[in-house]
């Protein structure tokens, strides 16, 4: 799994592919750290849903339904979740920086698909750049590039 993530993060900064076919393992990780992201002020809302639908569904073999399932998963992972860590543990040991700066991307987008940044996703926000030792200034670069893309998808 980790061995293909490299090279899906790499594909997704240059040209917003999803994960590799055929790697349920992989899609399930991203989804449940999206689904944090999103559940960070407490809801999913249908804009978070829907970014998280489209930074999955980008590989044209995961199709709607297996994404749904993939989300689905994640937010019953989420409310057994006490913490993060497990989530980021993997992710940190085993990608370069490019690849978790991706990732906190990732999350940023989905983070501001819905306009707003409450309090608890802004440290959400942090928590997890931090936990995917990403600095804060490779965060904030990671926010503006994810607004960028938010509002031209929007």
């Amino acid at each position: 799994m980790i061995a293909k993530l490299g090279s899906w993060i790499r594909e997704f900064t240059e040209d917003e592919r999803a994960a590799p076919a055929g790697d349920p393992e992989w899609a399930t990780l991203m989804a449940s750290l999206l689904v944090e992201a999103a559940m960070a002020d407490g809801e999913l809302d249908d804009d978070e849903r829907s970014q998280i639908t489209r930074i999955l569904a980008a590989q044209p073999t995961i199709d709607a339904g297996a994404v749904d399932g993939l989300i689905d998963t994640a937010l019953s992972w989420h409310a057994e979740r006490i913490e993060i860590h497990a989530l980021t543990r993997s992710i940190r040991a085993e990608t370069e920086a490019e690849d978790r700066i991706a990732i906190v991307e990732m999350a940023w987008m989905v983070v501001l698909a819905d306009g707003e940044v409450h309090e608890y996703e802004a440290q959400l926000m942090r928590r997890l750049a931090g936990l995917l030792y990403v600095d804060d200034i490779e965060s904030g670069q990671a926010a503006k590039r994810a607004r960028i893309r938010v509002q031209t998808m929007g």
